[in-house]
């Protein structure tokens, strides 16, 4: 762990600073005390596991996307990428949706940083700026070693909800498919606003409830369904269904969405789900994080309006991504410059 972290994290329990507790004679840090409530953080392989207290639904949380991280993107080290999509990765997805450079400012947050392959991705682009990866579950792991070569990047094992990390500090805060697996969206929304300096920018993308097209929202209720029991299942289980289901959404949604794009239907081929996917491994992926999330919240373009307006966000854009190429939302503003 590098010591400038300490700069930025705070306990998850009482806010309180942290500091190290190690032994003269050695040489990596076994854990972070808190000065003010004397809790004890692990610090494990140079990552700090900032978590209070979690339910037993994000432990399960946690386990489910440790699963995804470990087994199907062990040599991903770049910012995503692959979509045969306008946008062809998620960075690029939240820049062109929003309209603006999404990584402004000296230095920000990956909230949800998954296994901290665009952490390290961005790091690498953008040596004069400090990325921050945070994730509930401790798929961050696999990279911990690459992570350590850079001077200007951090992962921290952390629950959005009790995020640890100082407030009014970073210039930007970006998040991918992450606030509707928590327990509660809006709450992770408004701490992650609240580590934003006056004039901070937060860029977040979320599921759309499709409540603007009632044929794809019907289509929604069996998979709710589905869920129902898929959810319950162990992530090594549901890993093995989805490697099995990943070849039919393939032939049955990518190919045909790929066929529509080459005859000039692109408007219709970009409402098939799956339908921009390069690979069966991506689908597989995506199987048992849409099948596995405890949590699955869906919003409208007035939800993420009115989750700015309780922040009282400035320059707001909330937009559809639809014709980007994705199925979901992007919320982008900055922080008041007062109150």
């Amino acid at each position: 762990m590098k010591r400038d972290l300490l700069l930025l994290v705070v306990c998850p329990a009482c806010r309180g600073h942290l500091r190290l507790d190690m032994a003269e004679n050695e040489i990596r840090t076994k854990a972070l005390v808190c000065e003010k409530c004397s809790t004890s953080f692990p610090v494990v392989n140079g990552i700090p596991y900032l978590l209070d207290s979690e339910t037993e639904v994000e432990s399960q949380t946690g386990r489910l996307y440790g699963d995804i991280w470990k087994n199907f993107n062990r040599a991903k080290k770049c910012p995503g990428g692959g979509y045969r999509a306008p946008a062809r990765s998620h960075i690029e997805l939240l820049v062109m949706a929003s309209g603006v450079d999404v990584i402004e400012g000296n230095i920000g947050i990956d909230a949800g940083c998954g296994n901290g392959s665009t952490v390290i991705g961005l790091a690498n682009a953008y040596p004069s700026k400090t990325i921050v990866g945070v994730d509930l579950s401790d798929g961050m792991s696999m990279n911990a070693d690459e992570i350590g070569k850079l001077r200007n990047a951090h992962l921290v094992r952390g629950n959005l909800l009790a995020l640890p990390l100082v407030s009014s500090f970073f210039d930007f805060v970006y998040s991918f498919g992450v606030l509707h697996h928590t327990r509660d969206p809006e709450a992770a929304f408004r701490g992650l606003v609240e580590c934003l300096r006056p004039g901070g920018r937060i860029t977040v993308f979320v599921y759309k409830d499709f409540s603007d097209i009632p044929l794809k929202r019907f289509l929604l209720v069996p998979i709710t369904l589905i869920r129902q029991l898929s959810t319950r299942l162990p992530a090594p289980l549901l890993r093995g269904l989805a490697w099995l289901a990943a070849p039919i959404v393939f032939l049955t949604l990518t190919v045909p969405a790929r066929l529509l794009h080459q005859l000039g239907a692109s408007s219709l081929a970009r409402h098939i789900p799956y339908g921009t996917f390069p690979d069966t491994k991506g689908i597989a992926s995506s199987l048992e994080d849409r099948f596995g999330a405890p949590y699955e919240f869906r919003f409208s373009l007035d939800d993420l309006r009115r989750w700015a307006d309780g922040v009282k966000l400035e320059n707001v854009r909330a937009v559809d991504c639809l014709p980007f190429g994705f199925s979901g939302l992007v919320l982008t503003g900055t922080k008041a410059l007062s109150s």
